[in-house]
């Protein structure tokens, strides 16, 4: 008998070939508005039991929840994770039963696949945390030790590479000795060597070009040509290499901008009026596919929502920690400035108002004007939580929950201003210093835009995100969380969400350097109104090293910070790069007191790092090349 007081349920689910149902099934689960259709999700159950799956329930106290075990022995919380790892099984089993096929089927048979939904579309609908209320403190056992010794730690938060030029401040870290479950293995990739043929891997350029043959979506030195004018006719010829592409008429190697001038074509982007001979496809078509591909093939679950996290939001360690009553946060009560643990329910700093820094403005919840004015609205940009009673003692008209909360709201007018700033400025090169260099400001936009992308302009920029997620990746070893094993740098990247503070990422923006479509430096952002903004990944190129290019990102990134009133710059250093940024960029070393004023805002922090901030109210130096 169940502590819940009911007995556990009988599993009578009959298995039946439906394959179509498990695809379905999780395409639908992924939906934003959560109405699932039941005679689907029995479907895709039969066909899980007719593949030998196994059902059973698991007691979780206040009620019994299923679990889904697979034929190799791994169980899953959910029916949307036991039908993805379905769908990637079938697909191994078809990609090596297939494995002497052309190239061209593999690319059709991955392109099959269901497109799964950035977990940034995984919203959830109810503050309420599944499984009951959890517990007041929580001990790990002895292999949940999350100290690390300092040679891990040098091969987690550390740039592959010499780390002149100023590399980012992050790292990753894994679980020791490998026996807790989600570990990610940490392999260090040579410089030597190169995944795709004999190019050194840091002389292969970083462009959009290389990143489609990296994908196999192009083969190198496919012949295109340039389609313009009046009647669309053929123009210019070229072949096509990683860092652009070669005309036939001059043998000048071009950028795709500047071979599409040299054609006197003028299509927005340029890769929209390019075409590969071989299939007519023009290069804003294999962008798409591409992304079809790594969409298909992303491991972009987000139910790890559900669970309480095991360790500490602020050191990312084990011990005894308090668990927020509302949300899936966890916190050691020193590093949040408690010295006891607090009676009855208690709420983390995210889970409270900013006004009045409590769960509840008004504790009569029974009332109906009382309920509604403990409901919490969020400013898009700076994401600090409000209790819509405690705005309209400020002044603030009282909001309606259903359709106000469904728009872009701000708290203020900088807010607002700050983010109506920075989507003027998504995608568009900005000219800096001399060489060619530009610099650029990107941003994932959300899948349900991308249906009304008419011109590619957020192809190209989903695009440009996966080429500097390849220098991330170069310039650093995985940065893996320990706990649910996701690739921190691609969840930055990408501005995905999470309904664990720590692991939600929504709001950051990219910063490029480019010189002739080549990414050579990456840094990431994300700027809460006008306190504070973060930079928790930096990185440069090793070939591009020692020549500045890391100063004129980060000066060109605190210039426009200054120009939107941000007040200071926070950024989690490597141990080994703590006197590059207090000696060469200004940063000084955070005390306990200054991390405690930040403890509200869910900054991205990587362990074994120093968190470092800097005033943006003095001049700017001006950094040159």
């Amino acid at each position: 008998m169940s502590l819940s007081g009911k007995p556990c349920p009988e599993i009578r689910i009959e298995g039946e070939n439906c394959p179509r149902a498990v695809v379905e099934w999780y395409q639908c689960s992924a939906s934003k508005d959560q109405r699932h259709d039941f005679d689907l999700s029995l479907k895709a159950k039969k066909h899980l039991v007719s593949l030998g799956w196994i059902f059973s329930y698991c007691d979780k106290k206040t009620r019994w929840e299923l679990r889904y075990k697979s034929p190799s022995g791994k169980t899953y919380i959910s029916l949307r994770t036991a039908c993805k790892a379905c769908i990637e099984e079938e697909k191994k089993d078809s990609s090596s039963s297939s494995s002497n096929s052309l190239q061209g089927s593999q690319q059709s048979q991955s392109q099959s696949l269901p497109a799964a939904s950035p977990s940034s579309d995984q919203q959830p609908t109810s503050s309420k945390v599944t499984g009951g209320r959890p517990r007041r403190r929580k001990k790990p056992s002895d292999d949940e030790d999350w100290t690390l010794s300092s040679h891990q730690v040098s091969n987690l938060v550390s740039p592959r590479s010499s780390s002149r030029g100023g590399g980012g401040g992050g790292g990753g870290r894994r679980r020791d000795s490998g026996e807790i479950p989600n570990a990610a293995r940490k392999v260090r990739r040579e410089r030597s060597s190169s995944d795709n043929g004999n190019l050194p891997a840091f002389r292969n350029p970083r462009t959009i070009l290389s990143w489609l043959i990296d994908n196999n979506v192009v083969a190198q030195e496919a012949w295109v040509f340039c389609c313009g004018g009046k009647d669309n006719e053929f123009v210019k010829r070229g072949k096509l290499l990683r860092s652009g592409i070669v005309c036939h008429c001059c043998e000048s190697l071009l950028t795709l901008s500047q071979f599409e001038v040299h054609a006197g074509c003028n299509g927005q982007p340029p890769s929209a009026s390019i075409f590969l001979e071989q299939d007519k496809r023009s290069l804003l078509d294999c962008q798409k596919q591409a992304l079809m591909m790594i969409e298909a093939n992303n491991n972009g679950d987000n139910d790890h929502h559900h669970e309480n996290d095991s360790i500490c939001s602020i050191c990312l360690k084990g011990g005894f920690i308090l668990l927020c009553d509302r949300c899936p946060a966890s916190f050691h009560a020193e590093c949040i400035g408690l010295d006891h643990v607090p009676p009855g329910d208690w709420f983390c700093p995210s889970c409270s108002c900013r006004i009045c820094n409590r769960p509840k403005c008004r504790e009569d919840s029974s009332r109906e004007e009382s309920h509604l004015a403990n409901n919490f609205i969020a400013c898009f940009q700076c994401q600090r939580r409000f209790h819509l009673g405690c705005l309209a003692s400020r002044g603030f008209a009282f909001l309606n929950m259903e359709t106000d909360c469904n728009k872009l709201w701000f708290c203020n007018e900088a807010c607002q201003k700050i983010f109506f700033t920075l989507n003027n400025m998504l995608g568009k090169p900005i000219l800096v210093g001399d060489g060619n260099l530009t610099w650029t400001l990107l941003t994932s936009i959300k899948k349900s835009t991308n249906d009304n992308d008419d011109n590619g302009s957020i192809t190209e920029m989903e695009s440009k995100l996966n080429v500097a997620l390849g220098v991330i990746h170069e310039c650093f070893e995985p940065i893996i969380d320990p706990v649910f094993g996701r690739d921190i740098a691609a969840d930055i990247m990408f501005s995905r969400y999470s309904w664990l503070p720590r692991m939600n990422f929504t709001g950051f923006y990219t910063v490029i350097l480019e010189r002739n479509d080549e990414v050579i430096s990456v840094a990431n952002t994300r700027i809460y109104g006008q306190k504070v903004a973060e930079v928790p990944l930096v990185a440069t190129r090793d070939q591009y090293r020692n020549q500045g290019m890391c100063r004129i990102l980060m000066g060109q990134l605190q210039k426009l910070l200054v120009k939107l009133g941000v007040e200071r710059l926070l950024l989690p250093a490597a141990p080994y790069l703590i006197e590059t940024w207090t000696n060469s960029f200004g940063f000084a070393k955070m005390t306990h007191s200054d991390q405690y004023y930040y403890v509200g805002y869910p900054l991205a922090n990587f362990p074994d790092t120093t968190l470092c901030h800097k005033s943006l109210k003095q001049p700017l130096m001006l950094y040159e090349v």
